[in-house]
């Protein structure tokens, strides 16, 4: 059987989700003469697909995925590359991340990217084993492997994607038992390499300074920022009441995708957003203890790889649109609008279940066995008498009496005793 709690948590998220979307959308399409009804719509769409992949996929064992790694982890990087091509990539946002396909919805290659890389590296890793430590063998093709995916994302330009990729590699590398010494210069190089990619350019380095005084661009960069604040503090405890957002109204950009957490702290308030902030705590402690009890490395790596991915791309989020940290643009896991991301983080989440399925699987198996020698050993007859005969007591060095019948001092002890 499953881990049921792990799939509460999920249903929960993706119903939270689309109850939020509809909230926040429900008037988007109004202006042009649309309906209430049309995001909401292909937002069901995009549940029920990701929904029957999760399904699916959560009933195939995910060793089958092994021998995929490599074949991923190419079609991702030329997916990556074919978006930098005019035509075939869409720009929008001064950013190329959605790829044309020509009748078919666009498509983000960036969060197929998230999953093959999380399948290859958790390969690669089980495969290197002992090697790891070696610095030829371990630390550097890793580095080179990741940094060549960061590189394609962030010639999107996409940071919030790149961060998130370097996130996820770390922290898999750090769980297969790295070398500490490796590790620590890797991590160092790594965001000496980071910060010199974020100030190179202007309108990236002046991203990374906005979230200190958003309020001296306001014209400018700080506008959403400043936004989603207002949104908070109209919100208070509970909220104004779910659809009676009113910054959502074209004040609040991207309100139905990157910034939908401003809007339930708007409609929901405090209690809505802890409750939120909630069911992601409770999802990575439920999906990091199904990484602990997997049955394999390959299945604790990928398990890792995929709650870390959900885990820390809500932190982001969330911490970019509260002001937390600089705002990098996101979406929030199973809450914002938009097919691929919700899709494919459906579908990897088949993965996670079908890992605590047979961790589950593994544990009762293995409980059943102690069970079953704990019977065979009470059923063992005595070595000694037979059946139906007790084992004779061991009579005592000294008896009692020995000692009554006579003072300690004229006391002999008898030599057949």
């Amino acid at each position: 059987e499953p881990d049921y709690w792990l799939i509460v948590l999920l249903i929960a998220l993706v119903v939270f989700g689309t109850i939020t979307i509809f909230s926040a959308t429900f008037a988007m399409e109004l202006p042009g003469g649309g309906g209430a009804f049309e995001s909401l719509k292909k937002q069901a769409l995009w549940v029920f697909i990701g929904g029957v992949a999760c399904f699916i996929i959560s009933r195939i064992d995910y060793h089958y995925w092994r021998r995929y790694s490599i074949p991923a982890l190419v079609c991702a990087m030329v997916a990556l590359t074919l978006v930098l091509i005019p035509g075939l990539g869409i720009e929008g946002g001064g950013a190329r991340r959605w790829l044309n396909l020509g009748p078919l919805p666009q498509f983000q290659p960036s969060e197929v990217a998230k999953a093959a890389l999380i399948l290859y590296i958790a390969d690669w890793l089980t495969k290197r084993g002992s090697r790891l430590q070696q610095w030829r063998a371990g630390i550097l093709p890793f580095a080179v492997i990741l940094g060549a995916m960061i590189f394609l994302v962030m010639l999107e330009p996409d940071l919030g994607t790149s961060s998130l990729l370097a996130i996820i590699g770390i922290t898999m590398l750090l769980v297969a038992g790295a070398d500490l010494r490796q590790f620590s210069f890797f991590l160092g190089t790594g965001a000496v390499v980071f910060f010199g990619l974020a100030l190179a350019a202007p309108y990236r380095r002046d991203r990374l300074l906005l979230f200190m005084r958003p309020e001296d661009e306001l014209w400018k960069h700080g506008w959403q920022l400043i936004q989603a604040r207002l949104s908070f503090g109209s919100g208070g405890l509970f909220g104004v009441g779910l659809g009676a957002s009113r910054l959502k109204y074209g004040w609040l950009p991207a309100a139905h995708t990157d910034a939908i957490f401003a809007v339930i702290g708007e409609e929901l308030g405090f209690f809505g957003c802890a409750c939120l902030l909630a069911l992601f705590l409770l999802l990575a402690v439920r999906g990091y203890r199904v990484a602990f009890r997997a049955p394999d490395p390959f299945g604790a790596l990928l398990a890792t790889g995929i709650v870390s991915w959900i885990v820390f791309q809500a932190m982001i989020n969330i911490g970019g649109i509260t002001t937390t940290i600089p705002f990098t643009g996101v979406p929030l896991p199973f809450i914002s609008y938009g097919g691929t991301s919700l899709m494919v983080v459906l579908a990897i989440s088949g993965v996670l279940v079908n890992i605590s399925r047979q961790t589950v699987a593994v544990v009762e198996e293995g409980a059943r066995k102690v069970e079953g020698r704990k019977r065979r050993v009470r059923r063992k007859p005595p070595p000694e008498g037979g059946p139906g005969r007790t084992r004779p007591r061991a009579r005592p060095v000294l008896a009692a009496a020995d000692l009554s019948d006579a003072p300690l001092a004229s006391y002999q002890p008898d030599p057949g005793r």
